[in-house]
């Protein structure tokens, strides 16, 4: 009996096909002892040629992906505490601890064209669509972002509070924060009610006595419109 025999498992009535070297890549877990031809402890029982185990087959799936791979593939509306629940009930150590580092609370470290940032997960997934949420869900504990650093921070502000403000002090270029976001997949607008392919301005300058309202093509963002109406031109509440 070879490690790289195919295996057909039935998880919950869902098939799935791989290997034993899959299944028994972390061997001191509950699936490697089953697996593998020289463990005394007996493989799951045979249902119509598959093995059958009694799981939840969409967490199973990323339990699947993770051996194969060694990152957590999490799909929306499946919590990683479902996954760490199944990881625990076989005993995939390796999966324990990349899903600590996945939390939403958990810390991350962003180098940000130089200069060091430290934030939360949550913060930087805040727009899960995002190419920087993409990045993240690879389970990266540490990230380079080949962006202009003051414009990050100004992003990051932006991540944490939703503020659309260039504060008193920041020697960015504005163009730089649109190109940033650009970069990075982030939507730093508000739909102007003219409708979509229109932006609400409602990004203020601070860095003079009085504040300006800056529109997207001050940003950066050259394809953006904005409408010219009376509120338009007001900060949200």
């Amino acid at each position: 009996m070879s490690k790289t025999e195919v295996v057909t498992l039935n998880v919950g009535g869902r098939l799935f096909t791989t290997t034993r070297t899959t299944l028994t890549s972390e061997p001191d877990s509950v699936l490697g002892r089953m697996f593998d031809p020289a463990s005394p402890l007996p493989p799951a029982r045979m249902i119509d040629g598959a093995y059958f185990i009694d799981a939840n087959p969409a967490i199973f799936e990323v339990v699947l992906d993770f051996l194969r791979h060694r990152c957590i593939l999490l799909p929306p509306n499946l919590p990683m505490q479902a996954v760490s629940a199944q990881a625990r009930y076989f005993g995939l150590e390796e999966l324990l601890l990349k899903g600590e580092e996945q939390r939403p609370e958990a810390r991350v470290k962003v180098n940000a064209g130089g200069t060091l940032f430290e934030t939360t997960r949550a913060t930087l997934t805040g727009q899960p669509d995002s190419h920087l949420t993409s990045l993240l869900l690879q389970g990266e504990q540490e990230l380079f972002l080949d962006v202009c650093p003051k414009a990050f921070e100004v992003l990051l502000c932006f991540l944490r509070c939703g503020a659309r403000k260039i504060p008193p002090g920041s020697a960015v270029c504005a163009e730089s924060i649109g190109a940033a976001a650009q970069r990075l997949g982030l939507n730093i607008c508000l739909e102007s009610k003219r409708g979509p392919g229109f932006c609400k301005i409602v990004w203020t300058d601070e860095r003079k006595e009085k504040p300006r309202f800056i529109n997207c093509k001050m940003l950066g963002l050259k394809n953006h419109k904005n409408a010219a109406t009376s509120d338009d031109w007001l900060l949200d509440d």
